[in-house]
């Protein structure tokens, strides 16, 4: 069984400008001639830090740490580069990364719609009678000269016994007759299971499946075979590599089935996990009836577990994207819909807060941040939720008084930096002037709240430096900068990433600054994050990676 993690508070020692614990022997090992940036507001610079077993024992002057090493104790010059503590990520869906680019026909970057059905029909030359071909994502029609994805007729031309389904995204499938068959679309079909049928101009349906992603991974499951216990573990071990390599030593790992935490489980158990996971379990708007069924049989809730993997919310649960003043966007449509009534999404909030969990609820409107606080306040009268953290996601539109109800509730902002990559869209669909207040950090810092910072990887990129970046300057993509009113400065955003990040998941006591007596998980970078350009933040990189004082990345030819 995972256990609890209690972490007495202590108070840190300090000598001549060292923070530092007793030992009965020397450090491990010894980092100096750096710049620690720590997040902690006793040292906040220093040039050395020691490491022993899994934790940090000293930070301080390159002097005074060095005299703490024996003569087992391996030394490391960090030749003037930057260190900081071990990024983090509050809303990563590494998992379902890994199930989509690493099972399947390898159809990332593939150059053309000629190239990727050519891949698929070598595949079910090859495959078993029957058995379903199915692709990664990592494609773009875009980039096709044909500049449109597979129709169902072609996919047809490769199979018409054996199943066919490409992956475009979480949120959208490309199937042949034989895969509509075996999912019983017809052409009454319209919506199933939450997932949208695509009609040609015949009425007939033409292929394409879409909703949200966890409808649409759900539905494909039932013609995509799942992974086994085995593949599940292997998926995870092997993309958690590929996080490392961004700087990344802890994430939230959210919408996540039982059978994908068994798979948690069974590496923790096996000491196979390197990234610090908190896991979220699913529920999605219209699963009301199952909620209580769902929960009671767990018999712990949200902190159960230790440093390595904690269970963290009921997520997911998204009641809409209501707006107080909707806009149209282009095509005319209002876009002010919600899933749910109050009253069935405040029942739903009741039971989560009766089982001991605490909700996360991804929210896009501001009407339905209403709804959310609305239902928050219910269970707060029920039973006080201050102090147990409970979360929101997203919040692009938020407003002054709503902040400060917030703020009376504890409750957490899980921000990530969609604005950055999608303002565009936002100023079409919201209007210039509600755009630039998208995702105001300075007010919600400003107005006393924790904010942690991460990227809903992979609908944006789990590049830590990219949030950073636009904390900082609220530079987009497109069309430049919006809201510049809301900057922040570097440290503040550092510690949206990292100190706020454990805040998040209860661990502000163990982890997210280098301080004494916490766990040593640390990224050394290619450049010091305080005094580089606005612009190279965008281009900073970890030339190693630790975790617990074990480097698990290492940059080629960093030095490190």
């Amino acid at each position: 069984m995972i256990t609890r993690l209690f972490v007495a508070a202590a108070a840190l020692l300090f000598t001549s400008g060292v923070q530092a614990t007793r030992q009965p022997s020397g450090p491990d090992t010894i980092f100096y001639n750096g710049t620690i940036i720590s997040v902690d507001d006793a040292t906040p610079l220093a040039e050395a830090f020691a490491v022993k077993d899994d934790r940090f024992v000293g930070v301080g002057s390159n002097a005074k740490v060095r005299a703490l090493a024996s003569t087992s104790t391996r030394v490391v010059d960090l030749r003037g580069h930057t260190v900081v503590p071990g990024l983090m990520d509050n809303h990563n869906h590494q998992y379902h990364v890994a199930l989509l680019t690493r099972r399947g026909v390898d159809v990332q970057n593939v150059g053309s719609l000629a190239e990727m059905l050519e891949r698929l029909r070598r595949e079910a030359a090859r495959a078993a009678s029957g058995a379903t071909v199915f692709t990664t994502t990592g494609w773009d029609a875009n980039a096709f000269p044909e500049k449109r994805g597979p129709t169902r007729a072609e996919l047809d031309l490769v199979s018409t016994t054996r199943p066919i389904v490409i992956y475009a995204s979480r949120s959208r499938l490309h199937v042949n007759t034989a895969a509509l068959t075996r999912l019983g679309i017809t052409r009454e079909s319209a919506v199933v299971e939450k997932v949208t049928v695509g009609k040609d101009a015949h009425g007939e349906p033409d292929g394409v499946l879409t909703g949200s992603p966890a409808s649409v991974l759900n539905f494909s499951a039932r013609v995509v075979p799942r992974p086994t216990l085995e593949e599940n573990k292997a998926l995870i071990a092997g993309v958690q590599a590929e996080q490392h390599a961004m700087g990344l030593t802890g994430i939230r790992e959210l919408q996540l089935h039982p059978e994908v935490m068994r798979a948690y489980f069974e590496l923790w158990r096996e000491r196979g996990l390197t990234m610090r996971t908190s896991v979220g379990l699913e529920l999605n708007a219209g699963d009301e009836s199952r909620l209580e069924a769902m929960l009671a049989p767990w018999g712990v809730g949200t902190g159960f577990g230790d440093e390595w993997l904690r269970l963290d919310t009921v997520a997911e649960y998204n009641p809409g994207e209501q707006l107080r003043e909707p806009y149209a966007d282009r095509d005319g449509k209002d876009i002010g819909e919600l899933r749910v009534s109050g009253q069935q999404f405040r029942q739903a909030i009741l039971t989560i807060h009766r089982y001991g969990w605490r909700p996360s609820i991804h929210i896009t409107g501001d009407r339905t941040l209403d709804l959310v606080l609305d239902a928050y306040e219910a269970a707060d009268r029920e039973r006080s939720i201050r102090g147990r953290r409970w979360v929101v996601e997203h919040i692009p539109l938020v407003h002054p008084e709503q902040m400060e109800r917030m703020k009376r509730l504890g409750v957490v902002v899980s921000a990530q930096f969609q604005p950055y990559a999608g303002a565009a869209n936002l100023v079409r669909r919201l209007g210039r002037t509600r755009a630039e207040r998208a995702l105001p950090m300075r007010e919600l810092l400003d107005t006393g709240l924790i904010v942690s910072g991460g990227s809903d990887w992979p609908g944006a990129p789990n590049n830590p430096f990219v949030n950073i970046y636009y904390y900082v300057t609220r530079v987009t993509r497109e069309p430049g900068p919006l809201g510049v009113d809301q900057k922040i400065t570097r440290q503040e955003a550092l510690r949206v990433e990292t100190l706020n990040n454990a805040y998040l998941t209860f661990e502000e006591g163990i982890k997210g600054s280098i301080t004494a007596r916490k766990l040593a998980d640390f990224v050394i970078l290619s450049d010091n994050l305080l005094t580089v350009p606005e612009a190279k933040i965008l281009t900073i990189h970890p030339l190693a990676t630790y975790v617990g004082g074990r480097k698990v990345y290492a940059r080629p030819d960093g030095g490190f």
